[in-house]
């Protein structure tokens, strides 16, 4: 055979991954390769794709990395398939967590500071720094595992024009009779001294930790019986400051039992709680609803009770039980049932703890003092005054805030809510439309976190983020709701070129009802509003006249990891059902979590995961696709990092596919073969073969992987094709064949 000049480029053997994948990112660029990718495809023939913005705070890790990959993925195919795919980066700006940073930044050690100290037009353009300040670190990432997306056009949700569509979701909302403001009880953040959603707890176990402290079983005496008490145990002392009613359940059966020179009242399930020494006997029994009424003396009195108001009375609640405690439930408005039960009976409320966590000034005893500071003062002041039964340690799981990590209580809040129970009926039906990912989520862990939701407070008392668009009258109950800038231009007779407080708080607008003055209200909405409207604000609509609804909404595909099933996907679904009655999205993608070595959160302080940026530049980012796409946490399952499951997929499939090209470019430029302009017609049955193998694997890939959202089945029909099918035994036994070749060969081709 004559011999030429090679037309295929030599094999180095000794490759480097990671090198020559900066070689074809380079390419990509220079080429232009992923924005040809959109503009080729035509326009009528669309997949879309929502991504959920990660927050601004921080570098990547593998858990952002991981969902970063099957959102390349995934586009990707439906690339190949002739799509046109949009693919647009966003940054989650406002909110806590960028508040939190900022704060850290300039020394503030309490919310009051902002105000008093700071400033908040000084706080928020430290905000809006901090935020411009986006690292370039991130492309870094993003580009070394190889996932196309517009960077260049990014959108941030602190954007005019994403704020104003989230203003337009808010008033759609609020219009449909789903948005109200009343008291409620939240999780409430004293260090922040702001409400925290409960989904926003949710995200992290480790917002949850086991603490163990003292539960005291209280004696509140008869009002007409001085030595008769009710017994009710509870893990609050501080609370107990302010208790203007017990609750019983009145199908429950009682009992008062003689212990000593004392009687005692409780369900008798409970009797077992009671101290063994002296003996006690049942004098009495009688139902719950026998107790409804009654009167008792409270423990401290200091507060007023309004005219028609009722206090110190026992009531029926059917939520009281007696699997803990005594069957008798001391009430106060820091809890969600206790508030609701003292509401219906017309209960006087006691507020005695401000925003900060310290009790307020009218309080005896211990004005001034943090809340949780005054539990041991509470029992030994009852305990000196004989009201104390019993004492015991007891360990419950407390929810610690998201971002500063304080310890939570729950506060009860005038605040602006979504009513989630009026939304559920329709909710419920919208997600049996979607298509889950793996399928158990479904109904599983998405449909009883909706089915046990709250009605979610979107409002919170900060100052870096959407303001709620609500402005209200000084004389009289009317409200203003803008749906646009447009609106609140007109309706303010000025220009409004800030959405951000404290600019927003100076527009002021004439009421329609009385021509009184009306103010906006001071609260800037919940970030996981703007997180929930990304399919709408994103684009800017309804405000840009070029874009359709149907043309975007709801999105093909979305995925995020299990802990986003009671965040992101949760409120992206709220949103669109109270819009417009649709799900929020077509198919959407639950992955698991990637732990540290160790088998927690992976965080710098333990050193428990190698770090992401030396990894890629020692294995390269397609190993970590292959390592991540191919794991159990691609089906929802948590998994350790591994840096040796990092490294077997260099080793174990990487260099066997190079190894593979090497082979052929090797035999090929040996016998100056080039690929023919005809379609090649093997007749050699091991060639015929192979490519049967190949044909069937791409079937496969694209029906039991691409198709069904299965990364893992996607890995494992290609490492099963290029391991097993083509290396061990179409190459191994052809290479007699290909070393012998020459130019009569009938089967050449």
């Amino acid at each position: 055979m004559a011999k030429g000049k090679p037309y295929f480029k030599e094999v180095d053997t000794k490759v480097d991954f990671p090198k020559l994948e900066e070689g074809i990112l380079r390419f990509w660029k220079k080429d232009k390769t992923f924005e040809r990718s959109i503009s080729s495809r035509p326009k009528s023939k669309t997949w879309t794709f929502l991504d959920g913005p990660p927050f601004i705070t921080g570098l990547p890790h593998y858990g952002s990395l991981l969902s970063s990959i099957p959102k390349d993925l995934f586009p990707r195919f439906w690339t190949m398939k002739g799509y046109r795919v949009r693919r647009v980066w966003g940054w989650d700006c406002h909110g806590l967590p960028a508040e939190h940073k900022v704060e850290s930044k300039l020394g503030i050690k309490r919310k009051r500071d902002i105000e008093e100290k700071i400033g908040i037009k000084e706080f928020v353009d430290a905000c809006k720094r901090y935020v411009n300040q986006v690292s370039s670190e991130w492309e870094w990432y993003v580009d070394r595992v190889a996932r196309w997306v517009d960077f260049k056009n990014s959108y941030k949700t602190m954007d005019k024009d994403y704020m104003e569509t989230v203003m337009w979701v808010f008033k759609q909302i609020y219009d449909k009779g789903y948005i109200y403001k009343g008291l409620r009880v939240s999780l409430f953040c004293p260090r922040c001294s702001t409400p925290i959603s409960n989904f926003e707890v949710a995200m992290d176990a480790e917002n949850y930790k086991d603490i163990t402290e003292v539960s005291n079983v209280y004696k509140y005496q008869l009002k007409d019986d001085k030595d008769t008490f009710f017994l009710a145990w509870s893990t609050t002392p501080w609370n107990k400051i302010v208790t203007p009613a017990l609750a019983v359940n009145p199908k429950l059966t009682y009992v008062k039992v003689k212990q000593g020179s004392e009687n005692y009242i409780l369900a008798k399930l409970t009797l077992k709680m009671l101290k063994k020494e002296p003996k006690f006997e049942i004098v009495e029994t009688f139902k719950g609803k026998e107790l409804v009424g009654k009167k008792f003396i409270p423990h401290y009195d200091f507060y007023k009770i309004e005219p028609g108001k009722r206090a110190f009375v026992v009531i029926g609640g059917d939520f009281v039980t007696a699997e803990e405690g005594t069957g008798i439930v001391t009430l106060a408005v820091y809890g969600e049932e206790d508030l609701e039960i003292m509401q219906k009976e017309n209960i006087q409320l006691v507020m005695h703890v401000d925003d900060e966590g310290i009790l307020k000034k009218d309080v005896p005893k211990w004005a001034g003092k943090y809340y949780l500071g005054v539990n041991k003062l509470v029992n030994d002041d009852l305990n000196k005054r004989g009201l104390m039964y019993s004492e015991a340690p007891h360990t419950h799981t407390i929810a610690h805030c998201w971002r500063c990590g304080t310890r939570l209580f729950h506060n009860p809040q005038n605040a602006w809510y979504i009513d989630i129970q009026k939304l559920k009926p329709q909710m419920k039906k919208t997600n049996e439309k979607v298509n889950w990912y793996p399928a158990h989520f479904k109904h599983g862990r998405f449909l009883k976190s909706m089915e046990a939701a709250p009605d979610w407070c979107i409002s919170r008392t900060r100052y870096w983020g959407s303001p709620v668009p609500v402005w209200e009258c000084e004389n009289c109950d009317e409200r203003f709701v803008p749906g646009s800038i447009s609106d609140l231009e007109k309706a303010a007779g000025r220009k409004i070129e800030e959405l951000h407080r404290p600019e927003i708080d100076e527009v002021v607008v004439e009421c329609k009802k009385c021509s009184g003055i009306s103010k906006r209200v001071p609260e800037v909405l919940d970030s996981w509003v703007e997180a929930g409207s990304a399919s709408f604000a994103e684009r800017h609509y309804p405000f840009e006249g070029k874009v359709n609804l149907k043309e975007f909404f709801p999105p093909d595909f979305i995925v995020e990891y299990t802990g986003q099933i009671r965040a992101w996907f949760y409120v992206l679904h709220v949103i669109a059902s109270a819009l417009f009655e649709s799900p929020a999205f077509k198919n959407v993608v639950v992955t698991g979590v990637i732990l540290g070595t160790d088998g927690r959160k992976m965080s710098k302080n333990y050193g428990n995961y190698p770090d992401p940026e030396v990894m890629l530049k020692k294995h390269g980012g397609d190993a970590l696709r292959l390592y991540l796409m191919g794991s159990p946490v691609m089906k929802g399952e948590d998994i350790l990092i591994s840096e040796e499951e990092y490294k077997n997929q260099v080793r174990g499939f990487l260099l066997i596919l190079w190894n593979v090209y090497n082979f052929f470019v090797t035999y090929a430029n040996l016998h100056n073969w080039k690929p023919p302009k005809e379609k090649l017609k093997p007749k050699n049955a091991l060639d015929k073969w192979i490519l049967s193998r190949m044909n069937g694997s791409i079937e496969n890939m694209t029906k039991n992987g691409f198709e069904k959202f299965d990364t893992a089945e996607v890995v494992n029909f290609a490492k099963i094709f290029i391991v097993r099918d083509l290396s061990a035994w179409y190459v191994r036994r052809s290479r007699d064949r290909f070393s012998h070749f020459n130019d009569d060969e009938k089967d050449r081709d």
